[in-house]
C-alpha cells in the first residue's frame, strides 16, 4: 500500500509543478518546459545511447516525442517521491512543508547539472539565451515540487 501513496506523491507533485509552469505562462509569458523534447532525448537515448545531445533542438521530431516526454516528466517526479520517501524512512529527514522546500530546492541539482548539459544548454544553462532565467525556472520548478512532495507526505502520516 506504501508503493501507492509513493505514487500518488510523485504525481500530484509534478501536476502542481506543471500548474505553476501554466501559471508563469498565464501571468509572465514564461513557456512551460518542452516535454516533446524531452521525450525526442529519451528516445534517442535508449535507440543510440546518447546521454549528451548538444543539438537535441534540431533533431528530426520522433513520433510520439511528446507523450513520451510527458510519461518520463511523471516517471522522474515519481522518483524524487521515492527518494524523499526513502529519506523519511531512514529518518533523515520529516515529512513537512519546509523539509520539502529544502528537497525541491536541493533537486535542482538534476536539471542544472545533468539535463540541462546533456540538452547542449550548459552547467546552470549557461549556453541558454538567458542562463539566471534557466536557473531561476529550475528552482522555481523543483521547490514547487519539493514543497507538495513534503505536504503530500505529512497529510498521509509519514
Amino acid at each position: 500500500m506504501e508503493i501507492f501513496y509513493v505514487v500518488i506523491v510523485g504525481i500530484v507533485s509534478c501536476f502542481a509543478m506543471d500548474m505553476w509552469q501554466r501559471l508563469l505562462k498565464l501571468l509572465y509569458a514564461i513557456n512551460p518546459s518542452d516535454w516533446g523534447v524531452v521525450g525526442r532525448w529519451f528516445v534517442l537515448v535508449i535507440k543510440q545511447g546518447k546521454i549528451y545531445n548538444p543539438t537535441i533542438d534540431e533533431e528530426m521530431a520522433i513520433n510520439n516525442e511528446l507523450i513520451i516526454g510527458w510519461i518520463f516528466h511523471y516517471f522522474v517526479a515519481i522518483l524524487y517521491s521515492i527518494f524523499f520517501y526513502i529519506l523519511l524512512k531512514y529518518g533523515i529527514c520529516n515529512a513537512s512543508f519546509s523539509n520539502g522546500i529544502i528537497f525541491g530546492f536541493l533537486s535542482v541539482i538534476v536539471p542544472w547539472f545533468l539535463f540541462m548539459p546533456a540538452l547542449g544548454k550548459g552547467f546552470l544553462g549557461m549556453k541558454t539565451p538567458s542562463p539566471l532565467m534557466a536557473c531561476s525556472l529550475a528552482v522555481g520548478s523543483h521547490v514547487v515540487i519539493g514543497a507538495f512532495i513534503g505536504i503530500l507526505y505529512e497529510i498521509f502520516g509519514y
